[in-house]
């Protein structure tokens, strides 16, 4: 047996070693991916230290390159949360489009509307959100959740100026103005369709009790979502209920997975004191993502602006939105309640870290061993079909080290030096690649864990909003490229 081969023997090995810990011995998902993290850098060859080694490097450095970000992110949620403005926003989204309809509309808005947030950025300030419409609503948490990662999914992959799809476009050579000209149609088609198959799918699949950790404190998730215990306002005779009367999900989970929710009435935040105007709450929110995408766009189109640089990095960025937060939060909140919610926010965030970190530790251990040019030599001979071929190493890809940018820009440079002898358009190979990349997040996927500690999930929930609708997304997407392929 080659050394190749045992190498992905080993890496498959190492997966099912950190799904069979979690899933049927039940341990502690932590624990169980720095045993697979060992166990792949002892069977690669790296050796007892240097295994050790890329085991603390792995988590320092997605610490560094996250760890303030996810910090920050959660606080300013958490402060949102505490002021009413998230109750507000879904309360205003509810209205418009109906209960019915929230997760295409989270599907759409995370992954066509805000293309250029950071992705870990956006998840921690939508997923609160997904949470609040689905406990105010009584809507399952599996629809919304799935939307959230299809939509994320798109943005960073798709739909430019997302980090991604600006990385693979540069491979490839794609104007940008190319890039808007597909990405957006593209992607609003796969993110309607697969929020689509995603939540029929889950009228099926999903089970709340063994879907929702049961092991999740109500209050420590309500902490991220601001949910809480209902209102007067929202109760009958103690009872929780969504609005328009209907009974709501138990607090803390996201309701039945078949429950039929009506288009709810405003209902009150609950928020002591006059409420401020909802653009002006919102600007805590609003600054930094404007900074970022500013900072995204002129980069794209070659301008590099030193002072903007600055600002719009997502830690800055989230720092200042973060200070104009406190500042609006004072008058209602208090110096004292402001600070709670702070500590309250870094006693959650601290749980996301930490799952977060030990799947970096494992990353590190995979780059180390080299697997994705392993994987990417196999398929380097054969152009015969170059869109199946662009979706299957970078589905492989994704599968073996976790991370979905890697794996489509792998996916889309190897075939880059062929695209012009096989005249195809090369936006269909990025799109393919993309839609690779997008398959199968699993264990080895630091973004699992985040879904998993905040959104309340159990693995095996996670599993199902997280690894199977990003996978339909993928299906969907290749479908779409193949049919893109016989016009473009």
């Amino acid at each position: 047996m080659t050394d190749t081969t045992l190498l992905l023997l080993h890496t498959g090995i190492t997966v099912a070693i950190v799904v069979g810990l979690i899933v049927l011995a039940k341990i502690n998902p932590v624990i169980s991916l720095v045993i697979g993290a060992l166990y792949l850098g002892i069977a690669a060859g790296l050796g007892y230290e240097g295994t050790t080694t890329a085991v603390v490097t792995g988590f320092g450095n997605l610490m560094a390159e996250v760890g303030l970000i996810i910090g920050f992110g959660v606080m300013l949620g958490t402060l949102l949360s505490a002021m009413g403005t998230l109750h507000r926003v879904v309360d205003g989204m509810l209205r418009l489009v109906g209960a019915k309809r929230s997760p295409h509309v989270i599907g759409l808005t995370s992954g066509i509307i805000f293309p250029a947030i950071y992705f870990d950025v956006a998840l921690v300030i939508l997923g609160p959100m997904a949470r609040s419409i689905a406990l105010r609503t009584g809507l399952s948490i599996a629809p919304l959740a799935g939307a959230l990662a299809i939509g994320l999914e798109v943005a960073l992959l798709m739909v430019p100026p997302g980090a991604a799809a600006l990385a693979i476009a540069a491979a490839l050579d794609i104007p940008l103005g190319t890039m808007l000209l597909y990405g957006i149609p593209f992607g609003v088609v796969v993110i309607v369709a697969s929020v689509a198959l995603h939540t029929l799918l889950m009228r099926f699949t999903w089970n709340e009790q063994r879907d929702d950790d049961p092991l999740t404190d109500p209050e420590h998730t309500g902490e991220i979502a601001g949910y809480g215990g209902p209102s007067a306002a929202e109760s009958i005779g103690g009872q929780p209920v969504a609005p328009g009367g209907q009974p709501a999900g138990e607090p803390g989970r996201g309701g039945s997975a078949t429950a039929v929710a009506r288009d709810p009435q405003p209902v009150s935040t609950g928020t002591p004191g006059r409420q401020l105007p909802l653009f002006v709450a919102l600007l805590p929110l609003l600054v930094p993502l404007v900074l970022i995408v500013l900072d995204t766009t002129t980069s794209a189109f070659g301008a590099e602006v030193g002072l903007l640089g600055f600002l719009g990095n997502p830690v800055v960025a989230l720092l200042i939105g973060l200070l104009i937060g406190f500042f609006l939060a004072i008058p209602a909140l208090g110096r004292e309640g402001v600070e709670e919610v702070v500590v309250r926010a870094a006693g959650t965030s601290g749980v996301i870290l930490l799952f977060t970190g030990v799947a970096g530790s494992l990353g590190q251990v995979i780059a180390e061993t080299d697997v994705g040019n392993l994987v990417a030599g196999l398929f380097s001979a054969n152009a015969a079909y170059p869109l199946v071929l662009a979706w299957l190493v970078a589905a492989l890809l994704r599968l073996a080290q976790g991370s979905g940018s890697v794996a489509a820009i792998t996916a889309a440079s190897l075939l880059a030096p062929v695209v012009g002898s096989l005249g195809l358009n090369p936006v269909l190979i990025w799109l393919a690649a993309a839609s690779g990349a997008a398959f199968g997040g699993h264990v080895t996927d630091n973004t699992f864990w985040i879904f998993k500690t905040l959104l309340g999930l159990s693995v095996r929930g996670a599993f199902q909003v997280y690894t199977v609708a990003q996978a339909l997304l993928s299906f969907v997407g290749l479908g779409a490229v193949l049919v893109l392929g016989i016009f473009a």
